[in-house]
Protein backbone atom coordinates (compact mmCIF):
# COMPACT_ATOMS: atom_id res chain seq x y z
CA UNK A 1 0.00 0.00 0.00
CA UNK A 2 1.64 3.38 -0.71
CA UNK A 3 2.41 5.91 2.18
CA UNK A 4 -0.28 8.65 0.89
CA UNK A 5 -3.19 5.94 0.92
CA UNK A 6 -1.77 3.99 3.77
CA UNK A 7 -2.24 7.70 5.55
CA UNK A 8 -6.05 8.28 4.48
CA UNK A 9 -6.86 4.69 5.72
CA UNK A 10 -5.21 5.44 9.42
CA UNK A 11 -7.05 8.99 9.54
CA UNK A 12 -10.47 6.93 9.07
CA UNK A 13 -9.55 4.89 12.44
CA UNK A 14 -10.83 7.60 15.18
CA UNK A 15 -13.88 8.27 12.62
CA UNK A 16 -14.61 4.85 13.16
CA UNK A 17 -13.58 4.22 16.91
CA UNK A 18 -16.21 7.44 17.17
CA UNK A 19 -18.68 5.51 15.06
CA UNK A 20 -18.52 1.92 17.85
CA UNK A 21 -19.99 4.48 20.27
CA UNK A 22 -22.88 5.27 17.98
CA UNK A 23 -26.74 4.44 18.91
CA UNK A 24 -27.02 3.40 15.30
CA UNK A 25 -26.92 -0.75 15.58
CA UNK A 26 -26.30 -0.29 11.73
CA UNK A 27 -23.10 2.51 12.57
CA UNK A 28 -21.54 0.34 14.74
CA UNK A 29 -21.99 -3.08 12.75
CA UNK A 30 -20.30 -0.79 9.62
CA UNK A 31 -17.85 0.85 12.08
CA UNK A 32 -16.81 -2.40 12.97
CA UNK A 33 -16.49 -3.45 9.60
CA UNK A 34 -14.06 -0.65 8.44
CA UNK A 35 -12.43 -0.46 11.66
CA UNK A 36 -11.83 -4.70 10.98
CA UNK A 37 -9.81 -3.76 7.45
CA UNK A 38 -7.38 -1.20 9.60
CA UNK A 39 -7.38 -2.70 13.04
CA UNK A 40 -8.21 -6.17 12.96
CA UNK A 41 -7.53 -7.09 17.09
CA UNK A 42 -9.11 -3.94 18.21
CA UNK A 43 -12.42 -4.54 15.97
CA UNK A 44 -12.25 -7.92 17.26
CA UNK A 45 -12.01 -7.00 20.78
CA UNK A 46 -14.51 -4.72 20.42
CA UNK A 47 -16.92 -6.94 18.99
CA UNK A 48 -16.65 -9.41 21.99
CA UNK A 49 -17.47 -6.81 24.27
CA UNK A 50 -20.97 -5.85 22.83
CA UNK A 51 -24.12 -7.67 24.10
CA UNK A 52 -25.92 -10.37 22.89
CA UNK A 53 -29.11 -8.20 21.45
CA UNK A 54 -26.62 -5.85 19.88
CA UNK A 55 -24.54 -8.76 18.30
CA UNK A 56 -27.71 -10.21 17.20
CA UNK A 57 -28.61 -7.40 15.17
CA UNK A 58 -25.66 -6.97 13.85
CA UNK A 59 -24.96 -10.56 13.06
CA UNK A 60 -24.23 -10.06 9.03
CA UNK A 61 -21.15 -8.01 9.85
CA UNK A 62 -19.62 -9.71 12.66
CA UNK A 63 -20.13 -13.12 11.24
CA UNK A 64 -18.48 -12.18 8.17
CA UNK A 65 -15.32 -10.88 10.56
CA UNK A 66 -15.58 -13.68 12.70
CA UNK A 67 -15.57 -16.26 9.23
CA UNK A 68 -12.99 -14.28 8.19
CA UNK A 69 -10.64 -15.22 10.91
CA UNK A 70 -12.21 -18.52 11.70
CA UNK A 71 -13.13 -17.57 15.14
CA UNK A 72 -14.29 -20.95 16.90
CA UNK A 73 -15.03 -19.11 19.76
CA UNK A 74 -17.98 -17.46 18.19
CA UNK A 75 -19.45 -20.08 16.43
CA UNK A 76 -22.65 -20.70 18.70
CA UNK A 77 -22.95 -17.00 18.35
CA UNK A 78 -22.94 -17.42 14.37
CA UNK A 79 -24.78 -21.21 14.20
CA UNK A 80 -28.09 -19.07 15.44
CA UNK A 81 -28.00 -16.76 12.49
CA UNK A 82 -27.19 -18.93 9.78
CA UNK A 83 -30.18 -20.02 8.77
CA UNK A 84 -31.71 -16.17 8.07
CA UNK A 85 -28.77 -15.60 6.54
CA UNK A 86 -28.41 -18.10 3.95
CA UNK A 87 -32.23 -18.15 3.07
CA UNK A 88 -34.31 -15.01 4.49
CA UNK A 89 -31.34 -12.72 2.78
CA UNK A 90 -31.65 -11.73 -0.53
CA UNK A 91 -28.40 -10.47 -1.14
CA UNK A 92 -26.22 -13.54 -2.81
CA UNK A 93 -23.08 -12.43 -1.02
CA UNK A 94 -24.31 -12.39 2.48
CA UNK A 95 -26.01 -15.95 1.50
CA UNK A 96 -22.47 -17.04 0.68
CA UNK A 97 -21.01 -15.79 3.76
CA UNK A 98 -23.48 -17.65 6.07
CA UNK A 99 -23.33 -20.55 3.50
CA UNK A 100 -19.76 -20.78 4.23
CA UNK A 101 -20.44 -20.80 8.03
CA UNK A 102 -22.64 -23.24 7.86
CA UNK A 103 -20.14 -25.38 6.43
CA UNK A 104 -17.44 -24.23 9.07
CA UNK A 105 -20.47 -25.71 11.40
CA UNK A 106 -20.96 -28.37 9.71
CA UNK A 107 -17.25 -30.05 10.04
CA UNK A 108 -16.31 -28.60 13.01
CA UNK A 109 -15.83 -30.25 16.71
CA UNK A 110 -18.14 -27.61 18.29
CA UNK A 111 -21.48 -29.32 20.37
CA UNK A 112 -22.82 -25.88 21.01
CA UNK A 113 -22.84 -24.33 17.57
CA UNK A 114 -24.11 -27.51 16.39
CA UNK A 115 -26.69 -27.83 18.88
CA UNK A 116 -27.87 -23.62 18.03
CA UNK A 117 -27.79 -24.56 14.46
CA UNK A 118 -29.97 -28.16 14.49
CA UNK A 119 -32.47 -26.12 17.24
CA UNK A 120 -32.59 -23.43 14.85
CA UNK A 121 -33.34 -25.79 11.55
CA UNK A 122 -35.98 -27.25 13.52
CA UNK A 123 -37.69 -24.52 14.81
CA UNK A 124 -37.56 -22.64 11.41
CA UNK A 125 -37.98 -26.01 9.79
CA UNK A 126 -41.65 -26.70 11.57
CA UNK A 127 -42.45 -22.57 11.43
CA UNK A 128 -42.43 -23.13 7.86
CA UNK A 129 -43.26 -26.01 7.20
CA UNK A 130 -46.63 -24.92 5.17
CA UNK A 131 -43.23 -23.86 2.83
CA UNK A 132 -41.29 -27.15 2.78
CA UNK A 133 -38.77 -25.66 4.72
CA UNK A 134 -38.93 -28.51 7.05
CA UNK A 135 -37.75 -30.85 3.70
CA UNK A 136 -35.22 -28.49 3.31
CA UNK A 137 -33.83 -28.75 7.14
CA UNK A 138 -33.96 -32.27 7.03
CA UNK A 139 -31.86 -32.34 3.82
CA UNK A 140 -29.29 -29.68 5.60
CA UNK A 141 -28.97 -31.66 8.89
CA UNK A 142 -28.65 -34.92 6.62
CA UNK A 143 -25.69 -33.06 4.80
CA UNK A 144 -24.33 -32.06 8.60
CA UNK A 145 -24.48 -35.83 9.74
CA UNK A 146 -22.27 -37.17 6.64
CA UNK A 147 -19.69 -33.96 6.84
CA UNK A 148 -19.28 -35.27 10.54
CA UNK A 149 -18.49 -38.79 9.60
CA UNK A 150 -16.22 -37.64 6.93
CA UNK A 151 -13.64 -35.65 10.42
CA UNK A 152 -12.03 -37.19 12.54
CA UNK A 153 -13.04 -35.29 15.68
CA UNK A 154 -13.22 -36.23 19.58
CA UNK A 155 -17.30 -35.26 19.37
CA UNK A 156 -18.01 -36.51 16.21
CA UNK A 157 -20.64 -39.25 17.99
CA UNK A 158 -22.44 -36.97 20.01
CA UNK A 159 -22.57 -34.27 17.22
CA UNK A 160 -24.16 -36.97 15.23
CA UNK A 161 -26.87 -37.81 17.67
CA UNK A 162 -27.30 -33.74 18.15
CA UNK A 163 -28.08 -33.89 14.22
CA UNK A 164 -29.80 -37.15 14.19
CA UNK A 165 -32.18 -35.60 17.08
CA UNK A 166 -33.23 -32.45 15.07
CA UNK A 167 -34.22 -34.65 12.14
CA UNK A 168 -36.79 -36.66 14.40
CA UNK A 169 -38.04 -33.77 15.47
CA UNK A 170 -38.61 -32.56 11.46
CA UNK A 171 -39.48 -36.00 10.56
CA UNK A 172 -42.57 -36.46 13.28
Amino acid sequence: MNTFLFSKVIELKPIFEKALISESFSVIGKALVGMYYIDKEFAIKKSKELPLEVKNIIATPLTRIYIEEKDESEMAFIANNVLAGMYLNNNPKIQEIYKKAYEQIATSNNSKAIKNLVNDVVVKGNQYKQYNFDQVGISLLRQMVQKQKKVNLSNKFKNIEIIRTGIAKLIK
